[in-house]
């Protein structure tokens, strides 16, 4: 069965936490904002935690440093309740954005990055 799973993970990459050769599987956090090509990366955190940890950092620094944008309720309701809605935006496949606010839209996708090294050995 191995042949199977080793063309699995050549076609669509490891899944998340799963670790493939200098490769592992990670959520891709980040932002496309209306006008730009590319999209803008804020984490790539390898768990749900350490996802929730980092979007919850993000938004709170948005809100602590813009206290009276029109965007505040909607980042403060989706802050109020983050686990259950990390949740069902992991088990909704992650098509949608995550958050859409004027201009902006937060996603929450599935990729892969390479694995962190210290001292020759992989630290995750």
């Amino acid at each position: 069965m191995w042949p199977f799973d080793l063309l699995r993970k050549l076609s669509r990459g490891p899944d998340v936490g799963e670790t493939f050769r200098h490769f592992i599987g990670c959520y891709l956090f980040g932002f496309e904002a209306e006008g730009e090509q590319q999209p803008t990366y804020i984490a790539l955190p390898s768990n749900l935690e350490w996802l929730e940890r980092e979007v919850r950092q993000y938004l709170q620094e948005f809100v602590d440093e813009h206290p009276h944008a029109s965007e505040v309720p909607a980042i403060q309701a989706t802050l109020a309740d983050l686990p259950q809605r990390l949740a069902a935006h992991v088990a909704g496949g992650m098509g949608q954005p995550f958050l859409a606010l004027p201009g902006v839209n937060l996603f929450i996708r599935k990729g892969m990055r390479e694995r962190r090294k210290e001292n020759g050995k992989y630290a995750e």
